[in-house]
């Protein structure tokens, strides 16, 4: 069971993880005191090694974007009753004083045997967010574990309960609890849909979003209100449709061996900056839109709306956000980002310059920041295919095409011939003397390659 709660993928969701550190916490229940202790000794002797989620995981690496940069986690702790099994209450008295000594020494805190106990039956900690239950619960001992995950704590918009015990019975126990304790008309929300259910209603999110706009390219914030209102509602109702979906462990197995899946999701992370730039125009427009437009389905400022893909994907935008002028503690975090994520050299570029105009105050700071980023990032590939067509002598229309439908690694490279056709190999020679005819058709097909592995698409993605 500790496999399924730590493998990283499930670890990463259940636990929150955003730049590389979990932000919410999760408690594990058990049937007995014999088998909390089994559990605690057996994820301390997991987790003691450094490299311990490479050495258990072989074959489950995190996710690429994804990273776990929290060298002590799990942080873990256990407590139980004292007075459970009294015949063993010396022995457990003694091996509670070791795992306290333990905690404190690691925390450096102060927990006695007293407050341990008050911890147990009055346990309310905000950051809580998943329950694994791996017992048998009903009527009030139920909601009172599940009450468990539902505090309000910042950016949590769920509890999630993963049950390791007859689930079938689990769902049941849940509906008769809910008869007992609330208006019986309310079970059908406290029951999660299945996974197959969930994964149905992403699907079909996708293929809504789909039917609007198959080329994401061909929405901006200039398109049709009508259109860019349809747009958002659809991108919204993705990815609360995943946001859903993720939390299933289910999710993680397929997402490995399901490339149809991985093109569904990745449409979130291709969408995201199209995304914000048109509902930032909508906005705007709002108030001055014609009567029949209809905006009461879209979360304007609600978390749902704003929750995308990972968060590790994401990190920089955010910080974007917040960036003021001159915000050296910002501009760290965004370089310390770029760093993380491998971005490269030219990307890295892009973003300072953004900020460095955000310091001159060449950007205006009501200006939407996403507009300002595409506004950058277009304008660099846009300069990357004119400079490669003045110093290959071949036609710039024929580059934007083969820029347009390439994806690294395809081959033959898209509209190729085209941009071959258009050469001019004797205004080359007039600057390159020593040019061969026979070389320069190559040499030129092969540098056309390299600017789009290592230009092209690495400022295409961040335009994603």
């Amino acid at each position: 069971m500790i496999f399924k709660i730590f493998r990283p993928d499930n670890a990463y969701m259940k636990f929150d993880f955003q730049n590389g550190r979990p932000q919410k916490s999760a408690i594990l229940t058990t049937s007995s005191i014999e088998m909390a202790k089994h559990y605690y000794h057996a994820i301390k002797e997991m987790t003691k090694d450094p490299d311990w989620l490479q050495n258990e995981f072989p074959e489950h690496p995190i996710r690429k974007g994804r990273t776990f940069e929290d060298p002590n986690f799990p942080r873990i702790a256990i407590t139980y009753s004292l007075e459970e099994n009294e015949g063993h209450a010396t022995e457990n008295q003694d091996e509670m004083k070791q795992i306290i000594k333990d905690y404190n020494d690691y925390y450096h805190t102060a927990w006695s045997l007293e407050s341990v106990e008050r911890l147990l039956t009055g346990f309310d900690a905000p950051t809580v967010q998943t329950l694994f239950v791996d017992r048998n619960l009903s009527y009030a001992n139920l909601i009172q574990a599940f009450s468990r995950t539902n505090r309000t704590y910042p950016d949590k918009t769920k509890g999630l309960i993963v049950t390791f015990r007859k689930p079938y019975t689990m769902e049941h126990n849940v509906q008769e609890a809910t008869k007992v304790y609330s208006d019986e008309s309310a079970e059908s929300t406290l029951i999660y849909p299945t996974y197959e259910d969930s994964k149905k209603r992403f699907k079909k999110a996708h293929k809504e979003l789909q039917k609007i706009t198959a080329n994401i390219e061909n929405i901006d914030e200039h398109t049709p209100i009508e259109t860019r209102v349809e747009f958002v509602k659809a991108f919204q109702e993705l990815n609360n449709s995943y946001d859903a979906l993720v939390t299933y462990n289910e999710y993680n197995d397929d997402i490995e061996y399901s490339t149809t899946l991985k093109d569904e999701v990745m449409t979130i992370e291709e969408s995201v900056g199209v995304y914000n730039t048109v509902k930032g125009s909508l906005m705007e427009d709002e108030e001055s839109a014609e009567p029949d437009v209809d905006f009461s389905d879209i979360e304007f400022h609600g978390e749902n709306a704003a929750k995308i893909y990972d968060i590790d994907a994401t990190y920089i935008d955010k910080l974007l956000e917040t960036y003021s002028a001159n915000n050296k503690n910002i501009r760290d975090d965004i370089e310390k980002a770029l760093q993380k994520l491998e971005k490269a050299e030219i990307v890295k570029n892009v973003y300072r310059a953004i900020l460095n105009a955000i310091d001159n105050k060449e950007v205006d700071e009501e200006e939407d920041i996403f507009i300002v980023k595409r506004t950058f990032f277009t304008e660099e590939k846009n300069n990357a295919i004119e400079d490669f067509a003045n110093t290959w002598f071949v036609e710039k229309d024929a580059l934007h095409l083969s820029a347009i439908q390439y994806v690294i690694g395809m081959d033959p490279i898209p509209n190729i011939s085209d941009i071959l056709n258009s050469r001019d190999f004797d205004k080359y020679k007039a600057v390159n003397p020593d040019a061969k005819p026979l070389k320069y058709g190559p040499e030129m097909k092969r540098q056309w390659r390299i600017a789009l592995d290592q230009v092209i698409v690495p400022l295409d993605d961040e335009l994603r």
